[in-house]
């Protein structure tokens, strides 16, 4: 199977600190890969690292075949988005106008929008269901229409490739459903590959071809959900002693309920009741 994006020997860190010493890696194509992994894992640096937003200290990143050091950003741009966790921008620009800055890279001296570009615009705020918002504000905007109108933006930009930091942060779950269906229906009607770093385990599962668990700076394992949402790595990644059951509405391993290993609270109260 064709990868769009691989990583060899990838070292990544902050400040002098590396989190991730040496990141080999391949993601499919036309696939959706979520990363999983405890907070400070590195999962989310690996996304800013091929996302280019943070430099790698060493290795390579390759997309599409080519190494992403050959590129310059416009046409790294035209083959890969990236949405930031939260991202932010100002509350008057509307919908139109935000979603009019993924036609960026394809613009020239003045950056007046062309025809075509204004045709992707609403074609993408259409895909999204974001067409009738289109000269609203973004301040008047639900968490899951800011949501779709980022991904909007992205849409825009004309990729195969999109990548996504925490897409349904402070989302309730009928938003997050929302913005993973979203997601899924563009993989599928698109063959956009998606790649996203994802907290909550049973929805990567479900929305997931493949998993890519990271422990300590490091993949931990990687295939498909049946084969890495297991309690083995559950247990090795969370530290916790999880009850895996088939969700009955996917058919993907989901974690039904779970226990903290070692509870170090209960080796606290332990250690007070013996005075």
């Amino acid at each position: 199977m064709e990868n769009s994006i691989v990583t060899r020997d990838l070292s990544i860190g902050y400040d002098g600190t590396i989190i991730v010493p040496s990141l080999n890696s391949e993601i499919h194509r036309g696939k959706i890969t979520s990363i999983i992994g405890a907070n400070g894992c590195g999962k989310s640096t690996v996304l800013k690292a091929v996302g280019r937003i943070i430099k790698s200290e060493s290795g390579c990143i390759i997309i599409n075949d080519t190494d992403i050091k050959t590129l310059k950003n416009k046409e790294i741009a035209k083959q890969m988005a990236i949405l930031p966790q939260s991202p932010t921008a100002p509350g008057t620009l509307t919908c139109r106008e935000l979603v009019a800055y993924g036609r960026f890279p394809y613009q020239k001296g003045f950056g007046k929008l062309s025809k075509e570009d204004k045709e992707i615009i609403d074609w993408a705020l259409e895909v999204t269901n974001m067409i009738e918002f289109r000269d609203r504000e973004i301040a008047c905007l639900s968490g899951g229409q800011r949501q779709r109108v980022w991904i909007a933006m992205a849409l825009a930009q004309q990729t195969g490739i999109i990548l996504l930091d925490e897409p349904t942060t402070y989302l309730d779950l009928a938003h997050q459903l929302e913005v993973l269906e979203l997601l899924k229906h563009l993989n599928e009607g698109q063959h956009t590959t998606i790649v996203m770093v994802l907290h909550d385990l049973n929805l990567a599962s479900r929305y997931s071809d493949y998993l890519l668990a990271m422990y300590d700076g490091k993949i931990d394992r990687y295939g498909e959900p049946k084969d890495v949402m297991t309690k083995e790595m559950l247990a090795h990644c969370f530290r916790i002693d999880g009850d895996i059951v088939t969700d009955s509405r996917s058919g993907k391993p989901m974690c039904l309920s779970f226990d903290l290993i070692d509870n170090r609270f209960d080796v606290a109260l332990a250690k007070d009741d013996r005075g």
